[in-house]
């Protein structure tokens, strides 16, 4: 078997949604999906001659040399492995359909049948769309859902948390995100001043409302996108540790592994990090040195599927759970749910789409009907792959302008 083809096309969403498509010559091909990043497209076309003709059943090899191949230009670290991750899980695709195996099998196979899922509830609202270097946008499916709301300067109140926690308990999830940092982000100064008192007190504010709307039997966490410096990290963690969250996430930037150790140390929440490290190799000093209580690799960026698998694994050796990061379709959800199946210390998968409001037209599957996430949960299948297929309709509908479509 060998490679013959290789495309793109990119979905205009909360994100981009960045696929790749993978041709073989027995006539089957496979998708995967790539975490946003500037000239992403660019950087997969540069990379596709490297594996034409290759065998795609080699997936650590074909993998492992895209690595060495960009080592020049992007080092051990950088957008290269944003790339490699969609590379990767086509391959895992198209070799699972020409096999008529499930991904998860090449992964060592399950050991649960049902994947937990976490909603990512922002600060109360989750209508937005970001183009790849965080800069916000409005498409035309978002000018449609924002007509008539409020501004986005209005959402940091505990109403809203409140009655966010409510509807997603209502969906069927028993775990729910809310961000905190929203609350102080827009002033522009988190890393050089000290938080004030009125800050920290919105905060717990905000989380007691969350509470509230969730219920006694719902785990919350909380997310602070590596916007505090280490000091201010640990008064957080302490001011809401009576709330016993699931985790406290990038309290910290998450450059130097000694601060996230640090603020784990001082005691008060969980600490989880990595959605921003790649490879075993990023994740190595925080594992070792058991700095985090929960490691959170983003399938689509950190060196696809096998990588995760060993990332998490790496973990487990130190007592370390998995809840990875993820802000996919469903396509590349359901290529982290592969992983998170195999994985005995598997704690709950981000869900990032829940306003998108086509998140779930963008697939279908040969063997299940309704939608990806039901009351909360990912059921895994025997369907071969993914066990899922991109809905081109539905994904041309909505592909970004300028960028080509499986061509």
């Amino acid at each position: 078997m060998k490679i013959t083809r290789c495309t793109t096309a990119v979905v205009e969403a909360n994100y981009d949604y960045t696929y790749v498509r993978i041709h073989a010559d027995n006539g089957v091909f496979g998708t995967g999906e790539c975490f946003m990043a500037p000239g992403l497209t660019a950087a997969l076309r540069e990379m596709f001659p490297l594996i034409l003709g290759r065998d795609p059943r080699e997936v650590d090899r074909l993998g492992r040399h895209l690595w060495r191949k960009g080592s020049g230009a992007g080092a051990v670290a950088g957008y290269l492995f944003n790339a490699v991750s969609g590379i990767e899980t086509a391959l895992w695709d198209l070799v699972g359909k020409s096999t008529g195996v499930p991904a998860y099998q090449f992964l060592g196979g399950k050991v649960q049948d049902e994947v937990r899922i976490y909603a990512d509830c922002h600060a109360g609202d989750n209508i937005e769309s970001w183009a790849a270097m965080l800069t916000p946008r409005q498409p035309a499916w978002l000018q449609k859902a924002l007509a008539g709301k409020k501004t986005r300067e209005e959402r940091y109140e505990p109403a809203q948390y409140r009655r966010r926690a409510r509807q997603m308990v209502r969906a069927g999830f028993d775990a729910l995100k809310f961000d905190i940092d929203s609350i102080v982000v827009l002033t522009g100064e988190e890393l050089n001043r000290p938080l004030r008192d009125r800050e920290i007190e919105k905060m717990i504010e905000c989380v007691d409302a969350a509470r509230q709307g969730a219920g006694p039997g719902v785990d919350l966490a909380v997310d602070c996108h590596w916007r505090f410096a280490p000091s201010e990290a640990i008064r957080i963690s302490r001011a809401l540790a009576p709330h016993h969250l699931l985790w406290l996430e990038d309290p910290c930037p998450p450059e130097n592994w000694r601060d996230i150790a640090e603020i784990r140390a001082q005691g008060g929440c969980p600490i989880l990090t990595g959605e921003n490290l790649n490879r075993r190799h990023g994740f190595w000093d925080l594992i070792a040195n058991r700095s985090v209580d929960l490691v959170a690799p983003d399938v689509q960026k950190c060196g696809g599927m096998l990588e995760a698998k060993r990332i998490g694994e790496l973990a487990e050796l130190q007592g370390i759970r998995f809840a990875p990061h993820n802000i996919a379709s469903p396509l590349g959800t359901m290529a982290s749910a592969h992983v998170c199946a195999t994985l005995p210390n598997f704690v709950a998968l981000e869900f990032h789409g829940s306003d998108v409001p086509f998140w779930n037209d963008l697939v279908t599957r040969p063997d299940a009907k309704g939608p990806l996430i039901e009351r909360g949960r990912i059921r895994l299948t025997e369907a071969p792959g993914l066990g899922l297929e991109l809905n081109e309709d539905a994904a041309r509908e909505y592909s970004k302008p300028g960028e080509t479509f499986f061509e």
